[in-house]
């Protein structure tokens, strides 16, 4: 048997040294008898710096779910030039990925077999917006530059409504930020840069809120953007982020153990966020791993809430008619060149192992889930 560890928590950078702190929890008996053959780390990667996002890590490293089995649990974050997907083998050591359909089927062509092993959210919460006396419609957004909050693939969905709304996509620039381990800075939108932007519903949209406008200094607030109205609904049905892993780590039975565990810790702090939303965001501010923090980041764990709740098939199912349209919608735009058949880009392994684990305590579907009623603090 495996030597028992505690699941700990740390931020690492790609190819870099841990940074940030840890919670080492007691033991606890969620994992059961599912026991890798010795100790695994696994590697989360975030598509970028930790925000609402990473509640449930950090909410399954502070309930004690898979302590005692052998798994560590690591979240890194990607750093400007580095590529995110691109890691070497490590002994004791395995991967997920946390990215949207369309940014894995970037990263695949770029030489990195993943496949998803559970999907995750059920839209992506995509907004758009623009200054206050900007752009009134997509229309107006031709010629003009759009920061996506993100990575490349992510705004696959904003092509697709530039094209529905009669805008060459061609003619408009995509930027992303320039350092993806920093919180998302929409400076850009504020002083002329860009001409509107696509942010997440749980961070970008409070960021613009929150943002100190340049001439009097005070949170430009609701009103200091206008949203845009996507009416071919491109933007509304995005694709949610999935649960990704690189086919090879799948043929090593230690590492699809400690997956599935990892699944089941994950799946422990998702149902603990979704029903105590307030206890969740305390965990995640007091694991100093984000930059926000009070009702400020209770705000975006309700909203990325949000974005899985309810789940009718529960949270980790792969929805393979959404996965369809988003792998055609990211062809149909250019940004991958083929769709690949459901064998190539699904493997239900880890899944299944996780789910036939999963303590019957753990409810991945939140079928009374209602959202919170939490005002955004600007001060």
């Amino acid at each position: 048997m495996a030597a028992r560890v505690a699941l700990s928590l740390v931020i690492v950078a790609a190819c870099r040294p841990p940074i940030g702190g840890s919670v080492e929890p007691s033991a606890s008996s969620i994992a059961g008898s599912l026991i890798p053959s010795r100790e695994v780390a696994v590697a989360v990667h975030l598509p970028g710096a930790p925000d609402a996002l990473a509640s449930a890590v950090t909410r399954a490293a502070g309930s004690e779910s898979i302590a005692g089995a052998g798994v560590s649990v690591e979240i890194v974050i990607p750093y400007a030039g580095e590529d995110a997907f691109a890691v070497r083998d490590r002994d004791g050591q395995t991967d997920l990925f946390f990215a949207t359909p369309a940014a894995a089927l970037i990263a695949r062509e770029a030489g990195n077999d993943l496949v998803m092993i559970a999907g995750l959210q059920r839209t992506y919460g995509m907004q758009l917006a623009a200054p206050a006396k900007g752009a009134t419609s997509l229309s107006d957004l031709a010629g003009g530059s759009l920061l996506v909050q993100g990575r490349p693939g992510d705004e696959v969905p904003l092509l697709a409504a530039l094209t529905a709304a009669g805008v060459d996509p061609s003619g408009v620039e995509i930027a992303f930020p320039e350092d993806p381990s920093l919180p998302f800075d929409p400076y850009g939108l504020f002083d002329g840069t860009y001409a509107a932007t696509a942010v997440t519903s749980y961070d970008g949209a409070a960021r613009l809120q929150e943002f100190y406008d340049l001439e009097s200094g005070l949170p430009v607030g609701p009103d200091g953007t206008v949203a845009l109205a996507d009416e071919s609904g491109q933007t509304a049905a995005a694709s949610g982020i999935g649960i990704w892993a690189l086919r090879s780590t799948l043929e090593n039975e230690d590492h699809r153990i400690a997956l599935a565990l990892t699944l089941i810790a994950i799946a422990d702090g998702l149902a603990a966020c979704r029903d105590d939303a307030a206890a969740c965001a305390v965990v995640l501010e007091d694991s100093g791993i984000a930059d926000r923090y009070g009702d400020g980041l209770l705000w975006s764990v309700n909203a990325f809430n949000g974005t899985l709740w309810p789940a009718p098939n529960g949270a980790f199912d792969i929805d393979e008619q959404a996965l369809t349209a988003a792998v055609a919608q990211a062809v149909e735009v250019g940004r991958a060149s083929s769709a690949p058949s459901f064998d190539e880009l699904i493997d239900r392994r880890v899944l299944e192992l996780a789910l036939a684990n999963l303590p019957a305590s753990v409810d991945l579907v939140g079928a009374s889930w209602v959202p919170l009623e939490v005002l955004l603090p600007l001060e």
